[in-house]
């Protein structure tokens, strides 16, 4: 189906369930050992972007010599150019939606919670083009690649419940953004990721989701200020 096979089911649900936990734990080690190195945002904002591939580049060292299983393991589905256009758009309207959802009440002097690190974060990134760009297409292929890509559908596979994988990686992926500080900040990627792993498993098309967020946070970071 998904995955191949090439073991007995004890070692393949083993493979699954260490990939799943290097997920999460490798990028926490990486971000823990360098940030007590480089406490100036500036250097770190782009030494952050490279260990975000390296991050991917270990995990897909374990998957080809442990798991031994494509890293990818959804076969992507070709579709229309209108598909992938619409498709898109609406993605990052949806994406724009949630994160705009705060400022509406803010500007209303109405706040809902204390989002002063994202803004500041965004503020640096907008006055800074080039890494407000490197920062959009890492997070959207990286971030994307790994939760989408691979963890979801071996969470689907090991599970056999659609709807429990897509929540399951939903809260392991809002949880690394509990730095922020507020329920906001994990609130927001926790519903945008509910809806990138559905319309992925869906329609099985990585491609659009990871055009989605770029746009996405392209976007964000061009308007706030």
């Amino acid at each position: 189906m998904i995955l191949q096979r090439r073991m007995t089911d004890n070692q393949f649900k083993t493979h699954l369930i260490v990939g799943v936990i290097l997920t999460v734990t490798l990028k926490l080690i990486l971000y823990s050992v360098a940030s007590l190195t480089i406490p100036d945002y500036l250097p770190w904002g782009y030494l952050s972007r490279i260990l975000l591939w390296i991050w991917m580049f270990l995990l897909w060292l374990y998957v080809r010599y442990m798991e031994k299983q494509p890293f990818l393991c959804l076969k992507e589905k070709k579709h229309t150019v209108f598909f992938y256009l619409l498709s898109a758009v609406i993605l990052t309207a949806v994406i724009l939606g949630l994160n705009l959802f705060p400022e509406i009440f803010t500007r209303m002097k109405m706040p809902l919670a204390d989002m002063h690190i994202q803004a500041e974060m965004m503020a640096y990134q907008h006055e800074r083009p080039f890494l407000l760009i490197l920062t959009a297409i890492t997070a959207g292929i990286v971030e994307e690649l790994i939760f989408r890509g691979y963890m979801l559908p071996r969470l689907d596979t090991l599970l056999n419940n659609q709807w429990a994988a897509i929540i399951i990686v939903s809260v392991l992926y809002a949880a690394l953004y509990y730095t922020y500080g507020t329920w906001l900040n994990i609130l927001i990627p926790f519903l945008g990721s509910i809806v990138f792993g559905f319309f992925y498993l869906k329609y099985r098309s990585l491609t659009v989701v990871v055009l989605a967020r770029i746009c996405a946070l392209l976007i964000l970071g061009a308007i706030r200020f």
